[in-house]
């Protein structure tokens, strides 16, 4: 009987142990939150198939797997991919979007909870003050102008890098009327680089973590690698949080109170109101300026999950109840933008 127990203890455990997610995405960079089950990821592991193309005109991706990328923008030049992992954006407006529910696609997944990852590497000195390293999440797939649409379908919320240096989050109820906030307040736009503009020919790793933290507060969690040169597993530092009640950020121009033209379409009004659901489509854009991405990974988790993270892992707590539950447990090393040691704060 002992023996026939001990075998059955072992099986559990080798069960335990077979099961457990892997701590790393597919570019061996380190995970926060466990991946939802039975949820569908999509990362760009096929810009790296060997074979280099160029899709414009507003054409898809022929070697996506998944089908998912959407190719917008506002002229259509499109996005080369080298073959070997990165991707550039090209044109005026590129609007590269991860779509995962359109009708043809093999798998389909709708975004609500979402981790992305993504290194980014500017090369030029054009481009919008506002253009640069810019994701959003919960965003409607036809509510940027796209013909067939509908601009009350925008519900963004973006997380922004921005080429004139600063960061901030910025909310987005109808295109294009938005408001921003940072982590000194709601619209402030805090600078990142102790003034100097975002850094040229430099991998600029991006952690955006978004999800329901209740039935009525969305939590905007946003974390920056810029001392690994897109090494894995990542040196990541908290670069801000925010939460979203419903009760003092706008989505809409100028922080207004009212969005204007949707509420006899889809019941629209109140701009304060918090993005708690969106449409699940995931945006990368900038203007007037052709960086490169790669490593790029989205993936719906579920937020009560935090990974144990490797000890080297330069990360902060994400929240306080990630704290408690796993991170507080780490010897966990910071640094400055600059990669050198700072102080415990």
């Amino acid at each position: 009987m002992k023996l026939k127990m001990k075998v059955i203890w072992g099986l559990v455990l080798f069960s335990v142990v077979s099961f457990a997610e892997e701590p790393t995405d597919v570019f061996g960079f380190q995970k926060f939150f466990e991946t939802k089950p039975g949820s569908v990821s999509w990362t760009s592991e096929h810009w790296a198939n060997g074979h280099a193309r160029t899709f414009a005109d507003w054409s898809d991706d022929p070697d996506d797997p998944l089908q998912w990328s959407d190719s917008r923008g506002v002229d259509g030049e499109g996005y080369k991919v080298d073959g070997e992992g990165v991707m550039q954006m090209l044109g005026v407006g590129p609007r590269f979007h991860i779509n995962g529910q359109r009708e043809w696609a093999p798998q389909k997944q709708f975004f609500l909870n979402t981790e992305y990852t993504a290194y980014f590497m500017r090369n030029e000195t054009v481009g919008k003050n506002y253009g640069g390293m810019v994701v959003g999440v919960r965003s409607g797939a036809l509510g940027h102008g796209s013909s067939g649409g509908n601009n009350c379908d925008a519900n963004t919320y973006y997380a922004r890098f921005r080429n004139d240096g600063r960061w901030d989050f910025e909310k987005e109820w109808k295109h294009p009327a938005s408001y921003y906030r940072s982590g000194s307040g709601i619209g402030k736009q805090d600078p990142l680089w102790g003034g100097e503009p975002l850094p040229l020919n430099k991998w600029i790793g991006m952690k955006y973590i978004v999800y329901n933290k209740d039935e009525s507060t969305v939590r905007l969690e946003l974390y920056i690698d810029s001392t690994s040169n897109a090494t894995p597993p990542g040196k990541w530092e908290l670069v801000g949080s925010a939460e979203d009640s419903g009760k003092d950020w706008s989505g809409a121009e100028a922080g207004a109170a009212k969005i204007d033209g949707c509420k006899d379409y889809n019941g629209l009004e109140n701009a304060f109101d918090a993005i708690l659901k969106g449409g699940g489509v995931i945006i990368m854009r900038t203007d007037e300026d052709h960086p490169f991405y790669k490593f790029v990974s989205v993936r719906e988790i579920d937020p009560s999950l935090p990974i144990k993270a490797d000890s080297t892992i330069a990360i902060r707590p994400a929240s306080r109840h990630a704290a408690k539950s796993v991170h507080e447990k780490l010897n966990i090393k910071f640094f400055d933008l600059l990669g050198r040691r700072a102080s415990k704060r």
